[in-house]
């Protein structure tokens, strides 16, 4: 097979565009293709963007947003993308499938096909994007007209549709009548990793992720204040917004949460093995926090962690089906908080090892059996 993987991300720091690299090298592919904002491996790599737009055509841009211009958009967009280069490597290489990360990569992948024309096209739907960032009104009149707009145009045209959870499935189903398979970001299976016996009259909590101010992290440090002494917060951070972050440090003043330095993604799993319970309050502002089973999440039960977090649907019922931790009644601070008052050290623990039981039915194995079925 000969395969090119498009991703609007630096495909070095983006683990679901890695696995899907992974996922093709354990399959026995050399002919790997890949095009992002940058790739730091071996594979054969094309820059997707060939320039920044101009001030002149960020002010064209701020336009044909404002006005709804979605077509001229598009067509703006993909002048500056690599795409002869991309067309060549497509027409010289016979690429059999393309795999679209990203709702800005979609119309890149049908260029494409344009030179390519036996190629099968895979969308990966990172998020549901007609409803993105719907909380923001600013993101409702500058992008949601043109992210609705490559939906309508490029999903009913595409060979296979993959997203991360079963509710954003269920939505694309129901709006473009189109079939999309539910591919996890769930990490590799560590099967070294076993559940580690609690501290005396210690709970030891651990969020990771990036600094995101519509995530509402304060909500964390806020449940702090309403818990038993036993309880500690740990708080690994990506400093996307620097300004948050030191925020969220003046926050957390006095109290007993502590801020480490952000490892690498490969690591995290194997890092948090020494917590307890992994936290997760995300409050759910739009459809796609509502429906949210992200990274972190997985991540907490390959490290063996016990889970704790707000009733989100996807994570609920995981959390439920295999008795891995606590779900609070609603999302405020004060219900969580009651929730892990509660507990045992027993009960942390055999969180911990249904955690251990569980780790490889929700680890990159089982989403190679997706792929392996979409190629086939």
């Amino acid at each position: 097979m000969n395969i090119l993987i498009l991703s609007f991300s630096n495909i070095s720091r983006d683990p679901r565009v890695l696995r899907q690299i992974d996922f093709v090298r354990s399959n026995g592919t050399n002919n790997l293709y890949l095009s992002g904002l940058d790739y730091l491996g071996k594979e054969p790599f094309i820059p997707l963007l060939n320039r920044q737009r101009t001030l002149l055509e960020k002010i064209g841009l701020l336009f044909t947003n404002i006005f709804r211009f979605n077509k001229l958009k598009e067509k703006r967009f993909l002048k500056l993308v690599n795409v002869s280069k991309l067309q060549k490597l497509c027409s010289d290489n016979k690429i059999d499938y393309i795999l679209a990360n990203d709702l800005e990569t979609w119309p890149v992948a049908f260029q494409l096909k344009k030179v390519c024309s036996n190629a099968k096209i895979i969308l990966d739907a990172h998020e549901y994007y007609p409803r993105h960032f719907e909380d923001n009104l600013i993101w409702r009149i500058m992008h949601a007209s043109y992210y609705n707009f490559v939906c309508d145009q490029y999903i009913p045209m595409t060979d296979e549709i993959i997203t991360v959870a079963d509710g954003l499935a269920r939505e694309y189903k129901a709006r473009f009548h189109k079939n999309c398979h539910v591919v996890f970001n769930s990490p590799d299976f560590e099967d070294s990793i076993k559940p580690v016996a609690l501290e005396e009259n210690k709970i030891k909590l651990i969020h990771h992720g990036i600094a995101n101010r519509s995530r509402k992290l304060e909500k964390m440090i806020r449940l702090m204040d309403h818990l038993d002494s036993r309880f500690e917060l740990y708080l690994m951070l990506v400093p996307t917004d620097l300004k948050y972050l030191k925020h969220l440090k003046e926050l957390s003043q006095g109290k007993k949460i502590y801020f480490l330095d952000p490892v690498p993604t490969t690591d995290i799993s194997t890092y948090i093995n020494r917590f307890d319970l992994g936290l997760f309050l995300l409050e759910p502002i739009n459809f796609n926090y509502e429906n949210a089973l992200p990274n972190k999440f997985f991540e907490f039960i390959q490290g063996r962690l016990g889970i704790a977090i707000g009733p989100s649907k996807e994570m609920k019922t995981i959390v439920e089906q295999n008795n891995m931790g606590v779900v609070s009644e609603d999302f405020e601070e004060i219900s969580l908080a009651r929730s892990l008052n509660s507990l045992t050290t027993n009960e942390v623990m055999q969180f911990k090892i249904n955690s251990d039981h569980s780790a490889q039915r929700y680890s990159s194995l089982q989403n190679q059996e997706v792929f392996k079925t979409l190629f086939q």
